[in-house]
């Protein structure tokens, strides 16, 4: 796609980097209605995969953002994943996990992503893009000043703008820039990954599934994603390893050779790959903020590095629209970090614990498992729990960032017209109202004037599906997760990703509405 030189000098909001993240906050915004221009360096996407798993929030924001183009995307159902003692019993799993009824963990090919993303981007209205250009400088005191360089030609230009999204990854121009720092949650480490196609009578191991290796001698993780043939190794690096010998085609081949044929292996790129575990100090400097990789970085073991980025920019991005909109006042903009922060660094550290579990090769560690699969006579350990979503709570009367909770049960649900699945998992793009038993018709009239993106949809636990009720009727089978979701009260108030707003008695919809309001700052009705 070609650059587009437009005489625009201010947009509403300047996105720079050209990644998934950035893609989708400039396809949010520029939905909203606000002019964008999108500054990326590279004039094409990177043409290997990277991040390579979409879990079923990250689905859910893609398939709103793109509509009908979502499905032009090659997914491939994950099935779980397993974790083995020896790379020559692949069959034989020391633990395992699975997903659950409605999970739509998916692997995904990110260049054809990315095509895909910027082919919607050259057809927005209001989305200016500039790719071939690199940030030079940033000043951030009230309206942002970029000053840009256009790689092929040496010409300078500046623009400005409201808002400023650093969607730069790890080494980021905008982090530096505003003067940002990273803590480090965990040691690095450091893998050879390696990127490959190779046909299914030609490896190893089923389609769509995981194998997680603890190898005493190298740890390895082993993806046969099932999408359009690619695979994916990482090897660990380990100490005294000659970095340019380990990745020669001969020691790669020596390497993948366990797992698949390496004549009929098709070998697209490799590279030594530092694993980080940071996070960001401040990811707001007035109008400029840091997302994704800028912002916080972690290691693969939970797969939700880009999850992250994607999930946490959507929540920024809806902040914007309604202070951009004179919905809500510039404070909610504080929000942004204040709800992210604690579950982001959550999951870092849940990826670096997995990761010590995994490639923790010590002899100690390596006999207590052998015991254990001696013991379990082959019967693998289930693990899914631990890597299931929970929903978490919000406290809003809190300036102080919340330490977000585990406090719902995972409650299995079966909406009407719907299949199956998860509370957690049920539309996780969208707010909620939950309410034990039929809905009247004009309870939560109040959220009407609330904007369409934010506005709660209404749900009713019923016994049967078609139950008479406003909202979609809801049937939860299992009489004690209907309890304790409910917890004595009537209704249940969350926000998007499984955020719980709170519970609420029986006439206190009025409350529920208020709830609503305060979450997002907005002027009551």
């Amino acid at each position: 796609m070609s650059t587009t030189l437009a005489c625009r000098q201010h947009y509403d909001a300047i996105i720079v980097g050209g990644g998934p993240v950035a893609s989708v906050a400039s396809l949010h915004l520029a939905r909203a209605g606000m002019a964008v221009a999108l500054i990326e360096e590279y004039g094409n996407p990177y043409p290997y995969p990277r991040a390579v798993m979409f879990d079923a929030y990250s689905c859910a924001i893609l398939a709103e953002i793109l509509g009908g183009d979502f499905d032009r995307i090659s997914l491939k159902r994950t099935p779980g994943a397993g974790y083995y003692l020896d790379q020559d019993k692949l069959d034989e799993p020391f633990a395992q996990t699975a997903l659950e009824v409605g999970d739509t963990r998916n692997w995904f090919v990110q260049p054809q992503v990315e095509d895909i993303l910027r082919d919607v981007i050259s057809r927005a209205d209001n989305i200016d893009t500039f790719y071939g250009w690199s940030a030079r400088k940033l000043y951030t005191e009230g309206e942002s000043q970029l000053t840009m360089e256009q790689l092929a030609t040496g010409a300078m230009r500046e623009l400005s703008s409201t808002y400023l999204l650093g969607c730069d990854g790890a080494n980021s121009f905008v982090r530096k820039q505003a003067g940002g720092s990273l803590s480090q949650l965990g040691d690095n480490v450091s893998f050879l990954v390696v990127d490959a196609i190779s046909a299914p009578e030609h490896r190893r191991g089923d389609n769509g599934c995981a194998y997680q290796i603890v190898d005493q001698e190298r740890p390895t993780t082993y993806l046969p994603m099932g999408v359009e043939n690619y695979v994916r190794w990482e090897f660990r690096i380990n100490p005294g390893d000659d970095i340019l010998e380990i990745q020669s085609p001969e020691r790669i081949r020596e390497l993948i050779a366990p797992f698949s044929d390496p004549d009929h292996t098709e070998l697209l790129r490799h590279t030594v790959y530092k694993f980080n575990s940071l996070i960001a100090n401040r990811w707001r400097f007035g109008n400029v903020f840091l997302c994704g990789d800028a912002a916080h970085q972690t290691s693969p073991f939970l797969g939700q590095g880009l999850n992250m980025g994607i999930r946490n920019t959507r929540n920024l991005c809806q902040k914007i629209e309604l202070v951009a909109a004179g919905a809500a006042p510039s404070s909610l903009l504080d929000r942004y970090q204040a709800e992210c922060f604690e579950d982001t660094k959550g999951t870092i550290k849940e990826a670096l614990k997995m990761g010590k579990l995994l490639f923790n090769t010590s002899p100690p560690a390596n006999a207590l498992r052998a015991t254990i699969s001696r013991l379990r006579r082959g019967k693998p350990i289930d693990i899914t729990a631990q890597i299931a979503p929970t929903a978490r709570a919000l406290d809003l009367a809190d300036d102080v960032p919340p330490r977000l909770r585990k406090l719902l049960p995972r409650v299995r649900v079966e909406p009407d017209g719907g299949p199956v699945t998860f509370l957690t998992l049920l539309h996780p793009e969208r707010a909620k109202i939950i309410a034990d038993g039929p809905l009247a018709a004009a309870a939560f009239d109040g959220l009407d004037s609330l904007p369409e993106g934010v506005r709660p949809d209404l749900y009713a636990a019923v016994d049967a599906p078609h139950t008479q009720t406003t909202g979609t009727a809801l049937v939860i089978g299992d009489k004690r997760q209907r309890t304790a979701l409910f917890g004595g009260r009537t209704y249940v108030a969350m926000l998007e990703n499984s955020v719980l707003l709170g519970r609420f008695a029986d006439d206190d919809e009025r409350a529920v509405c208020d709830a609503y309001r305060a979450a997002f700052q907005l002027t009551a009705a």
